[in-house]
């Protein structure tokens, strides 16, 4: 995950690299929600999990959206950061990590 956070930041990413990130943030929550036996330590650590993730996301996506040489740069780089996470709050929202 901190790969791509890196890889985001440098400008060189591309939104497969957001797919990527997507699916690995996923994991991620399932893994810290199963390693917890209690349904509501469960929900607890993963939502900690997230919060965790996404402001590492949030500044990796900054970071790059300042160094855009362009308006237009700047719009889609922003417009990808949205999509990300949108994807990771609709997976949190629908509960998919809860065992």
């Amino acid at each position: 995950i901190k790969d791509i956070f890196r890889v985001i930041a440098s400008g060189e990413s591309t939104e497969k690299d957001d797919e990527q990130l997507v699916d690995l943030v996923k994991e991620e929550i399932v893994r810290t929600a199963q390693s917890i036996k209690t349904p509501t330590g469960s929900i607890e650590a993963a939502a900690r999990r997230a919060k965790i993730l996404v402001t590492e996301l949030t500044a990796a996506y900054t970071s790059i959206i300042y160094k855009s040489k362009t308006t237009e740069l700047a719009k889609t780089n922003f417009g990808r950061f949205q999509r990300t996470v949108q994807n990771i709050v609709e997976f949190i929202k629908r509960g998919q990590f809860v065992v």
